[in-house]
């Protein structure tokens, strides 16, 4: 389990590190056209916003996933005891 949870770790440290990389090009570029700057604001927080939707769902993933094993170890254990 523990490898596992480092490798979780580990593949979420990197997207964090790429959707920094997209929301900084995107606000540079933004702030170098100057003409249209909105473009790169809504790139960066679309890109964040996806971001932290993933996490989101990632976790209430695991958090179905942990129930649904709960319930069935619950269903099993009042089996035996029939």
């Amino acid at each position: 389990m523990c490898v596992n949870f480092y490798i979780y770790i580990m593949k979420w440290i990197f997207w964090f590190f790429v959707v920094n990389f997209i929301s900084v090009i995107a606000l540079m570029k933004g702030v170098i056209s100057g003409e249209n700057s909105f473009v790169g604001i809504i790139v960066a927080f679309t890109a964040w916003g996806l971001f932290i939707r993933a996490i989101v769902a990632s976790q209430e993933k695991k958090k179905k996933a942990k129930n649904r094993e709960q319930m069935l170890d619950e269903y099993l254990k009042q089996q035996l005891r029939k």
